[in-house]
């Protein structure tokens, strides 16, 4: 016999259930009411102290839309300024940066003489910070973010916002070198050794300081290798002088580098190859030391 043990709700939790609904939708619609009331009110002077206050109490989707509509209404009067600077900081606070960013630029060349101009041009650069994507992502608008940045620093020297912007600066940095790691080291396990020795090269260039910077010198003298070994006849000559020229730049860069020995390796056989009969019947590669050791970025 199947036995029930869940208890059957009463007819009195299904009245408190319903009262308690019915109370809730009352509220709602009594709220949506009293809004819609503020909305079709023709005070302008009311709406503002409105929006005032849903901001000042954190509901800016409420106060987005009416000083929307204040924005133009008092467009060149004394209350201009402040009800646009109440307006992109609503778009700020709901998340909406790229809009922002847009106000607050905007402020700027509406009231090029307020005294919130430094506060604008740090919270344009601000919201491109925070519109900046995963390192996951396209770093497009990090660079912008950057740019925006940069150019609030060269502008306010002396601000107090300036060590701010400097680790956000260097935040983004770091995120763009990531994300250009990434790129390489895709490169490199899908075994395409050309792009993978291009990217990584480019990678040292661009970014100095990088952690992985010794690994990277050594995964270009193997990527050329790879490259190399997997050309036809009339390539491997210029690849395998690659090589070498990587592997003298991984050994001057770092003389006591764990990864010398592999690259020595390496080494060793790219001069076998270029010793050999085969390669001296091939002619001289952009590589060859009768060329600019700059290898860095030429086509092959």
């Amino acid at each position: 016999m199947k036995v029930n043990f869940l208890p059957k709700p009463s007819k009195l939790g299904y009245s408190l259930r319903f009262w308690l609904l019915g109370g809730l939708l009352a509220v709602w619609t009594m709220s949506c009411d009293s809004y819609n009331k503020i909305l079709k009110n023709p005070n302008l002077n009311f709406k503002f102290q409105k929006a005032r206050e849903f901001y000042l109490q954190g509901e800016y989707f409420k106060a987005q839309p009416l000083l929307e509509e204040l924005v133009s209404a008092y467009r060149g009067s004394d209350l201009s300024e402040g009800i646009y600077y109440y307006y992109a900081y609503c778009d700020f606070q709901m998340g909406a940066y790229q809009t922002a960013a847009y106000h607050f630029k905007q402020f700027n060349q509406l009231f090029p003489s307020s005294p919130k101009s430094e506060e604008m041009d740090f919270m344009y650069a601000y919201c491109m910070f925070m519109d900046s994507p995963g390192s996951n992502l396209d770093q497009t608008n990090s660079l912008q973010a950057i740019e925006g940045l940069q150019l609030f620093v060269n502008k306010y020297p002396n601000s107090p916002r300036l060590e701010q912007c400097n680790r956000m600066i260097e935040g983004l940095r770091n995120k763009m070198r990531v994300k250009a790691l990434e790129s390489a080291l895709l490169f490199y396990r899908m075994e395409d050794y050309r792009a993978s020795a291009v990217t990584l090269q480019h990678l040292l260039v661009e970014y100095p300081d990088l952690e992985e910077r010794e690994k990277i010198r050594w995964m270009v003298v193997e990527s050329f290798y790879k490259l190399a070994t997997n050309s036809i006849e009339s390539k491997k000559r210029a690849r395998f002088e690659s090589v070498l020229e990587a592997h003298q730049a991984l050994s001057e860069e770092y003389p006591q580098s764990l990864y010398l020995p592999q690259s020595q390796l390496l080494a060793e056989e790219a001069r076998m190859y270029l010793a050999s009969p085969k390669a001296s019947n091939q002619p001289l590669g952009p590589f060859s030391t009768q060329h600019s050791t700059i290898f860095a970025f030429l086509p092959f």
